[in-house]
């Protein structure tokens, strides 16, 4: 496999990319850039389009096959601490998947090698020493806390288990005291590989809680009851410190504090959650445990293989870093933007990079007979997520134990996001999703000679409204859905300042999420008790544990879509498209400029996205949700199946008078035009895919004429 990924997926003309390949091949690979204008593999499509651009890192590399290496755990040096006789370590675990393969707890690391380690499956437990190896056979329950206790006396080892909530004793054992007492470290939520101590195994799918080491072995039968005394402490890690970042904070005399790797989960409830506050910034104390799972991944870690330094001349636009090796070949799109002092377009492209890293790796379900068909006649692009689950998955996916990811990171191979790929083998239509059918506007702009620069959700969430000074439009893609309060600020602010927005999809400015200068490359979403999703937070788990905000919708956080856009999410449905017939309104003389050219009735009634202009995920006007009272209907959708369905959030259980009428009639999509105080406009196509109509014809349909004439009228 030849594949790659940068280290970020923006940058300036005069910045620099760094790039970061593994292949598997013993030849060497080739690497070029190219410019990106279409990704559509359709044969009846505009295809894919990639301009080769000179660069100086074009050349060949030596071929080298890096391992990704999935799965959190912590690490605290030990700085030599001398555990002596009569010394106890304490842990509490909260299993959340049992299996007949152990998953350690906690694994200490003397200096001379080898490993003391506790570990858990579904038979029991085991101890292991470098004298010996000691198993106790026990039905741990998932879900539930328990804590560990376990004791050097002398040359012995006593462990002693205890269920928390009942305080009861589940079972103890004794074995040998290894030789050494010294410790190097201490391994949290698995152990290193015996061939090679930099990589680790047998992870815990679980949650962990207050490990400490106590002077004294009878002092340890008080932890249950009480605190305690501060004497007797010679290391006691408090997860509820610093809960933001990757740190693990030593409360004890000697300050021995660790690290988080491939960012478990933080802010969760631990075994003193009361339910009295859901908050953990309220009462952290409740949330001083950490959710560890064996498919987390934050960072690849591969080494470097070149690096792009872009030339301050290079045109704002959509790349790619292009590597082959044989018939095999890997694009990697990332954003360029103008140098800071060169002159920008009048239009701006809002690339929705959050969107992507939510959805980054989804695989669906639909890796069938019917999928491998497509993509090999279309020679599509030939990787999918679920021939590759060692890149980590997404935001609509679960960890092994049903826990929703709620990490997404641009560290590691996004196989979604790709020229050429497919999300849907649908009949009608080239079933593309999110960046490849993003491009569908790109490959509109260049056919109408239409300048832009681009600008990603990262661009905004770094620079805010600064990011889209002196544009005079902005064009969203098809699908921006995920936003932190400061992506959101900055498009507010844009048009308030004058600017006119068209939002060229649906179901928009949705989902809150989080991000973190802890954590610059990845993004967090705690899903909310309502909502399109695929899974929810727990119970008391709805606070971000990157800034300590309430997650879920944007409806919920008081800022719903059409305060923004005139529109929000009404309903989604199977990816098939139909079209949009004009309303009355539509004709009145003040919108005969965005109608020019336009005798149709119906329009959008074709696509290269499920075969019409409307679908999918569609919005609608809704004055109690703050749509303008000057927003116009301008066409309205027809025709959808039976198959549509209203979003969670919509649903509404009160006294109608005719309950299934009303939740038919909120089944649509609302073509909407705002005129703004400024002489500015929002325009909101409210389908996802609208832009799949745009090539029909060599671009010359009644879709593409409508979104020419407010372009124009725009600029």
């Amino acid at each position: 496999m030849l594949i790659g990924y940068t280290n970020r997926l923006s940058a300036r003309a005069g910045e620099t990319i760094e790039v970061k390949v593994s292949s598997d091949f013993s030849n060497d690979y080739a690497a070029d850039l190219v410019r990106i204008i279409s990704a559509d593999p359709n044969p009846e499509g505009p295809g894919i389009d990639v301009r080769r651009v000179p660069a100086n890192f074009e050349g060949t590399y030596t071929s080298v096959a890096k391992p990704t290496r999935p799965g959190s755990y912590g690490i605290v040096p030990l700085g030599g601490l001398e555990i002596t006789a009569d010394a106890t370590f304490s842990i509490r675990f909260q299993p959340r998947l049992l299996r007949e393969s152990p998953q350690v707890l906690f694994s200490f690391i003397p200096e001379s090698g080898g490993a003391v380690s506790i570990s858990i499956q579904k038979r029991g437990l085991k101890l292991e020493t470098t004298a010996e190896t000691r198993a106790v056979s026990f039905a741990f329950e998932i879900g539930r806390w328990y804590e560990l206790r376990l004791a050097i006396a002398g040359r012995r080892l006593r462990l002693v288990a205890y269920a928390v909530q009942t305080g009861s004793r589940c079972f103890e054992v004794e074995t040998k005291a290894p030789k050494e007492e010294v410790f190097k470290k201490l391994v949290l939520a698995a152990r290193p590989q015996h061939e090679d101590p930099t990589a680790f195994t047998a992870f815990f799918n679980g949650r962990l809680e207050a490990p400490k080491f106590l002077r004294g072995e009878q002092l340890v039968q008080r932890l249950l009851e009480g605190p305690v005394e501060e004497e007797a402490i010679l290391a006691l890690w408090d997860f509820s410190i610093d809960i933001p970042t990757s740190h693990i904070r030593d409360k004890g005399p000697s300050r021995l504090d660790g690290t988080l790797y491939n960012l478990p989960a933080r802010a969760v409830r631990s075994s003193r959650w009361s339910g009295d506050e859901i908050c953990w910034r309220h009462a952290p104390d409740q949330y001083a445990a950490v959710h560890f799972h064996e498919d987390d991944l934050y960072d690849c870690c591969w080494d470097t293989d070149f690096c792009f330094d872009i030339p301050r001349d290079l045109s704002s636009g959509v790349y790619g870093i292009r590597l082959r090796c044989g018939d095999a070949e890997d694009i990697i799109p990332f954003f360029v933007r103008p140098a800071r002092d060169a002159t920008k377009a009048r239009v701006a492209v809002l690339f929705s990079t959050f969107t992507y890293l939510a959805y980054a790796n989804h695989p669906r379900d639909n890796f069938d007979a019917k999928y491998h068909e497509r993509r090999n006649d279309w020679r599509a692009y030939p990787h999918h997520p679920e021939e590759h689950p060692n890149f980590g998955r997404s935001l609509y996916d679960c960890h092994p134990d049903n826990a929703g990811i709620q990490f997404s990171s641009l560290l590691r191979p996004m196989l979604t996001m790709r020229p050429g790929y497919i999300a849907y083998a649908e009949r009608r239509g080239s079933g593309l999703r999110h960046f490849p059918a993003d491009m569908h506007l790109v490959a509109w702009c260049e056919a109408k000679n239409i300048v832009f620069d681009v600008v990603t959700d990262h661009d905004l969430e770094a620079e805010g409204s600064k990011a889209l000074e002196e544009y005079a439009l902005l064009l969203t893609v098809t699908h921006p859905e995920y936003h932190t309060a400061r992506t959101l600020d900055s498009v507010q602010d844009f048009v308030a300042g004058g600017g006119s927005l068209g939002y060229l999809g649906a179901n928009g400015f949705y989902w809150r999420i989080a991000t973190s200068e802890a954590f610059p490359s990845a993004i967090e979403v705690r899903r909310g008790q309502t909502g399109a999703r695929t899974w929810e937070a727990e119970p008391g788990e709805y606070f971000h544990a990157f800034d300590g905000q309430y997650g879920g919708l944007w409806l919920k956080n008081d800022r719903p879509p059409q305060q923004l856009v005139g529109v929000g999410m009404s309903a989604y449905g199977p990816y098939n498209g139909t079209y949009y017939r004009r309303t009355e309104a539509s004709y009145d003389s003040n919108f005969e400029w965005l109608f020019d050219g336009i005798d149709d009735e119906i329009l959008g009634d074709f696509g290269f996205s499920g075969g019409g202009a409307v679908g999918f995920e569609f919005d609608i006007v809704d004055l109690s949700l703050g749509t303008p009272p000057e927003a116009v209907v301008l066409a309205k959708s027809e025709k959808f199946t039976n198959d549509c369905y209203l979003a969670p959030e919509k649903l509404d259980f009160g006294a109608r008078v005719n309950m299934p009428d009303w939740q038919a009639s909120e089944i649509r999509a609302d073509l909407c035009l705002v005129p703004k105080p400024k002489g500015n406009f929002v325009f909101s196509a409210s389908s996802i895919l609208f832009c799949g109509s745009l090539p029909v014809n060599d671009f010359k349909n009644n879709i593409s004429k409508l979104l020419e004439n407010f372009v124009r009228r725009c600029l």
